[in-house]
């Protein structure tokens, strides 16, 4: 009935500015934006960033939750965001070589308030496959 990361607010908050850093050599990057909050009542939001990998060799999820941020805003007040991400947000296990990778390619960056609800899209591209073992 309800999609992943729905609530209800007494508030709407308006979301822009979406700048993703390069991916560095170990897998870590960040996502920023900017919120607002276009409704006359203080109020609190909660950006989710979905990363998705479409070309990935290994079946994975369409959208996968891998950051958050909550956001206290007055009204008319507009604050940046940032999400910080690492090589976990990019991988998979692998489990025929007992392994977790992380594929070369474009992944799609995306926030939201929302598994549904997405504001802004935007991409990373991660240079070379990488692979370790443990966490």
């Amino acid at each position: 009935m309800f999609n992943f990361g729905f609530g209800l607010s007494y508030t709407k908050f308006e979301y822009s500015d979406l700048e993703v850093s390069a991916i560095s050599p170990a897998g870590e990057f960040s996502v920023s934006f900017k919120i607002k909050n276009k409704g006359n009542v203080q109020g609190r939001e909660i950006a989710q960033v979905y990363i998705s990998d479409p070309e990935s060799s290994l079946p994975r999820a369409v959208k996968e939750l891998q950051g958050f941020t909550k956001v206290d805003l007055q009204p008319g007040e507009t604050k940046i965001a940032k999400v910080l991400l690492d090589k976990h947000a990019l991988s998979f296990y692998n489990d025929q070589q007992s392994n977790w990778v992380a594929e070369k390619g474009i992944f799609c960056v995306l926030v939201g308030a929302s598994l549904v609800d997405v504001k802004l899209k935007g991409e990373a591209k991660l240079e070379k496959t990488f692979s370790w073992t443990g966490l």
